[in-house]
């Protein structure tokens, strides 16, 4: 069914949302304002899923993609609107979450915007296909794309593309497929701090034919590097394998993180975003009073190490053991002795700490955190709860937990455009006790 819409409003996802027989009608691409031609592509109860076929009234705040893989790709979904406009949306996402998860209507900060929008990504994956070509998945599916260059990762990681294109090649290395269980490459992933880079490429076998000859070409790109293979003979859905072998150069990175020296290891996490990431902590560190805190999902402790200037205690709660085994040895090595990591679940952590809680920080992965954890956090009646999240629907969804408590109030809740072209938003809330 082809159908002339008028775009009226965006969805949860950045998409254009129009009406057509009292349904709503999602229409990726689509900016508030258009009218649009569409294809219905699919008709549920209380809402049809369509695809643009033609803007016929564009809006002024259109613009044209950089990328040419753009509808493609699943990596972006914003980059037909001007900048402006995307942190409009973002903020109507984040705003629109707070109404039907949190069930409030909080005035929120206007949304912080990145200094780049383009070439920020300091840390990317990708897929490799039955050729040995770098891509990404086709948006919702399992079809490969072909990349050449991606226009969000740091421009670095862009020249190493053609140099593993053509080493897989010229080596008949192909890609994994998960079917036929065929093939020996997974992923390769580039992590990128200070123009030093760690590469690692997942396969099932530790050895690659004439890997010197990928070495030496990845030398002329002129930055330093180490290179890993990490190896995942399972036929599973986990990005790193059970062993990891250094195979040429640095075997971590070391920087300053705000007078803090750190490191990074092929297998940790990394906010993609540095510029954003530094405000988020500056804010953190700015506005958290406490003398004991628990910095719940803590990763590698970064935000406990720089809290540890100011707060008396603070405890790093992780459960993946790499990351804790990296906190230990930052806090080591600058003789930090009022943060102690706690290397477990969360909930159990927050059980065995009998300590007073002044404050509370949270950054769980997208998927939120569990009920239980938060009614043990509540249950410690901590003056302050920080949250950071990577969604905004499950934040609030969670800080409806917190505020039906009725011992606590938001106090802010502020976005951050760490992921733009994207409708993915970072957003730090926190609440106080009343």
């Amino acid at each position: 069914m082809i159908l002339e819409l008028k775009i009226d409003r965006y969805g949860a996802n950045g998409e254009g949302i129009a009406l057509y027989n009292n349904k709503v009608v999602f229409v990726p691409f689509a900016l508030k304002g258009e009218i649009v031609k569409v294809e219905i592509l699919k008709e549920y109860k209380t809402y049809y899923n369509a695809k643009l076929l033609n803007v016929i009234k564009k809006s002024e705040k259109r613009t044209q993609p950089l990328c040419p893989y753009y509808k493609i790709c699943g990596g972006c979904n914003l980059q037909h609107a001007n900048y402006k406009e995307q942190l409009k949306i973002k903020e109507t996402i984040v705003k629109n979450n707070l109404e039907k998860y949190a069930h409030c209507d909080f005035n929120l900060n206007p949304i912080i915007e990145s200094n780049l929008i383009y070439n920020y990504r300091n840390h990317i994956s990708f897929h490799v296909n039955k050729k040995g070509e770098l891509g990404f998945y086709k948006n919702s599916s399992n079809d490969f794309i072909k990349i050449l260059n991606c226009h969000l990762a740091n421009n670095v990681i862009n020249l190493c593309i053609s140099i593993f294109n053509n080493y897989f090649f010229k080596n008949h290395i192909k890609g994994y497929d998960k079917k036929t269980k065929q093939g020996l490459i997974k992923l390769v992933d580039f992590k990128i701090v200070n123009n030093k880079m760690l590469i690692t490429i997942v396969s099932t076998n530790l050895i690659l034919s004439n890997i010197n000859q990928l070495v030496n070409n990845l030398k002329l790109i002129g930055v330093e590097f180490g290179l890993f293979i990490s190896l995942n003979n399972y036929n599973n859905t986990l990005i790193y394998g059970q062993v990891n072998k250094n195979i040429f150069g640095l075997k971590e990175i070391c920087y300053n993180e705000k007078d803090i020296i750190s490191y990074i290891g092929n297998y940790s996490f990394l906010q993609i975003n540095d510029y954003i990431k530094d405000l988020i902590y500056d804010k953190i560190i700015n506005k958290v009073t406490a003398n004991c805190v628990v910095d719940l999902y803590a990763g590698r402790a970064i935000v406990s190490a720089l809290l540890s200037k100011k707060i008396k205690k603070v405890y790093a709660v992780e459960i993946v053991k790499e990351a804790c085994f990296d906190a230990n040895k930052m806090l080591a090595d600058n003789n930090i002795k009022n943060v102690t990591v706690l290397c477990e679940d969360a909930n159990l952590a927050l059980l065995k700490i009998n300590e007073k809680v002044d404050c509370v920080i949270v950054d769980p992965p997208r998927k939120g955190m569990e009920r239980k954890t938060i009614l043990s956090i509540l249950q410690k009646k901590p003056k302050q709860i920080v949250y950071l999240s990577c969604s905004s629907n499950t934040l609030a969804r969670d800080l409806n937990i917190f505020l039906q408590d009725g011992n606590y109030k938001l106090t802010l809740v502020q976005p951050y455009d760490m992921f733009p072209n994207t409708a993915n938003i970072e957003t730090l809330a926190f609440m106080e006790k009343i």
